[in-house]
């Protein structure tokens, strides 16, 4: 049986390349093809987490601002939301995701940016990188190193 370190470290190696693909499947969001998009859905959310009893108490409320859209883009009609590009923002005030609701009310049209590969697949707000992706896999692959170091000095 392989030793333990070294599952730690392959799992969290395949863990660092998944989310560098997907942070390297939107690397090009800025240049992105824009659209108009009509608002048909806004809510705020609190984040459902498990919970263990003896952390209960100290976990943080996280409040999700849940945007969804419809644009027509090159004569079809593709329906979105804002999870899809780097998950849906998250706050720890309701206030703070009730403000970013605010500025999206139903029926409003905004702009957003939609990936040419897969139109299903749009980005509302300012332009910008993925940058939670880009965290997780240099989180995962720094775990991941650092798994093997031990596994290497220990055998």
């Amino acid at each position: 049986m392989p030793h333990p370190l070294l599952i730690v470290s392959l799992a969290a190696l395949i863990g660092a390349v998944i989310a560098g693909v997907g942070a390297y499947k939107v690397r090009d969001v800025n240049r992105w093809p824009t659209a108009e998009a009509t608002v048909t859905h806004a809510e705020v959310r609190l984040a459902e987490a498990q919970r263990h009893q003896r952390e209960r108490d100290d976990q943080q409320r996280r409040y999700l601002a849940l945007l969804r859209f419809e644009a027509t883009i090159d004569g079809r009609r593709i329906q979105s939301d804002n999870a899809g590009f780097d998950g849906v923002p998250s706050f720890t005030r309701q206030e703070d995701a009730d403000a970013y609701i605010a500025d999206y009310p139903v029926g409003s049209v905004v702009r957003v940016r939609y990936s040419p590969r897969k139109p299903e697949l749009m980005h509302v707000g300012n332009a910008s990188l993925p940058w939670g992706r880009i965290g997780l896999a240099g989180f995962l692959l720094v775990a991941s190193l650092g798994a093997f170091a031990l596994f290497s000095f220990k055998t």
